[in-house]
């Protein structure tokens, strides 16, 4: 059903990831994705969390406490499976599967769509965690890539 994107999320862990990534880097990081998230057609708000401690957050004018359980949620999914929730997401889908009745993780805590990204290093080691909330889960995703991809061709490159 979704091999196409389901690979692309693959892809996409499989290039960025980190030689090493600080609070500094996190807070660059978090400044590129407020910066491509302005650029979407609605608020975003933005979390970045390293080994469980959030290090980055950002609520623009629009979001909220809703928004920051959305947040939770995302992350939860990513420290959980060790995937970007967008991937999760398909893999469901191409299962026919459902987070809380198949992996039994409970959607009050946990999300199956786009949003959240792995924070990995190259050795593979997962570290935390990048997120987004405020649009529809696609376009969530897409806000995310793109402030990766800024800050990877602002620091990175």
């Amino acid at each position: 059903m979704y091999e196409q994107e389901l690979k692309k999320c693959i892809e996409e862990e499989s290039k960025y990831k980190f030689k090493s990534f600080s609070q500094k880097d996190a807070w660059d990081l978090g400044l590129e994705l407020v910066a491509a998230c302005s650029e979407m057609e609605g608020p975003l708000a933005v979390e970045i969390e390293i080994n469980r401690i959030v290090v980055f957050r950002y609520f623009p004018e629009g979001t909220g406490r809703f928004h920051e359980m959305w947040l939770e949620r995302k992350r939860n999914t990513v420290n959980t499976v060790n995937k970007s929730t967008l991937r999760v997401f398909y893999e469901l889908q191409n299962a026919s599967e459902d987070i809380e009745n198949d992996w039994l993780l409970p959607k009050t805590d946990y999300a199956d769509c786009g949003g959240a990204f792995p924070i990995r290093l190259i050795d593979g080691c997962l570290i935390g965690s990048i997120a987004v909330s405020g649009l529809p889960h696609l376009r969530d995703h897409y806000a995310l890539i793109s402030g990766i991809e800024r800050y990877w061709e602002k620091y990175r490159s």
